[in-house]
């Protein structure tokens, strides 16, 4: 909308409406309300299938279930709350025990022995010439496995992960130490 001024010298100076229209404000002024947003990007089929329990406030809970992946080299572990377990199963993907994937008894008896430790950053897991006494099962967080590279300086071996595991191998050999030393970096 555009209006014309008479500036009085004969001349006129058209004007340009610099506010909004008040339909243009009414429309910035409105809310729209839309879906929460799991709902609006979850598919159909799940929320459907979901038992979804009316609360006025408060946190829902899923009952978790115990799964485990066939295949994979990199072990699984149960959390409850800050303890984590070692699932029998998961046992048979260590190549020690790759034979007892059917005897659940013996690997439930070698999953209650694991101890949960855990470590800071730069904290030392094993150290290289101490005796290998111990197979180490990392369940969160990463590791460095160091050894002495070409000129005696320290190396990056490998970084250890999620669901990595050594020294199966250095326990069965009598009198075996460690090779390597592996600190924690998280």
């Amino acid at each position: 909308m555009a209006n014309s001024v008479n500036t009085g010298g004969g001349g006129e100076v058209e004007m340009h409406q610099t506010s909004l229209s008040t339909a243009a404000a009414r429309q910035l002024a409105t809310t729209t309300k839309s879906l929460p947003q799991m709902e609006g990007i979850s598919p159909r089929w799940l929320l459907r299938m979901l038992p979804w329990v009316q609360m006025s406030s408060g946190v829902y809970r899923v009952n978790r279930r115990l799964t485990y992946t066939v295949g994979d080299d990199r072990l699984s572990f149960g959390n409850v709350g800050a303890r984590v377990e070692v699932i029998p199963q998961e046992l048979g993907k260590l190549p020690l025990l790759r034979g007892f994937e059917g005897d659940s008894a013996v690997l439930d008896s070698l999953a209650s022995r694991f101890v949960q430790k855990e470590y800071k950053p730069g904290d030392v897991i094993v150290e290289a010439g101490q005796p290998a006494e111990h197979v180490i099962l990392i369940a969160h967080g990463k590791a460095n496995k160091l050894g002495v590279g070409r000129y005696g300086d320290q190396v990056i071996l490998d970084v250890l992960g999620d669901g990595d595991h050594f020294g199966d191998q250095a326990v069965v050999e009598s009198n075996d130490q460690w090779t390597f030393t592996v600190k924690a970096i998280t």
